[in-house]
């Protein structure tokens, strides 16, 4: 699912993404982990990535494997109004998730997740 690097789109994917999760009867739990994984990591895309952003969403049990990759012109960096409001998705991502990977491609970045769907947690 691909749509510009804005926070409207934030909304408009975390929607898609959580249709898709429902279709494939993920309980309750693990459909909210994703969900608040899939927003940090498209918010993230918002405040530093490039014009567009890919989601990617893919199951292979026990696991969910989701990402984000900016593409286009990088966009100028702001700080944000209040610091200590932000920098905490990415922390939030891997307390929830295991094997978060952040890499540079030749357009942009792209961060991986994956989620165990199997067991009392969503964590290895």
């Amino acid at each position: 699912m691909t749509a510009p690097a804005q926070a409207a789109s934030v909304g408009l994917l975390r929607r898609r993404a959580s249709a898709l999760l429902a279709a494939w009867a993920l309980d309750a739990d693990a459909r909210t982990t994703a969900e608040l994984v899939i927003s940090e990591l498209l918010t993230n895309a918002v405040l530093h990535g490039r014009d567009t952003m890919t989601l990617t969403i893919t199951r292979t049990d026990p696991k969910l494997h989701l990402s984000v990759t900016d593409h286009g012109q990088p966009k100028t960096a702001t700080p944000p109004a209040e610091p200590d409001e932000h920098g905490r998705g990415l922390a939030i991502v891997a307390a929830v998730t295991h094997d978060l990977r952040i890499d540079e491609t030749p357009a942009g970045w792209c961060i991986r997740a994956c989620m165990n769907l199997s067991g009392p947690t969503n964590r290895r």
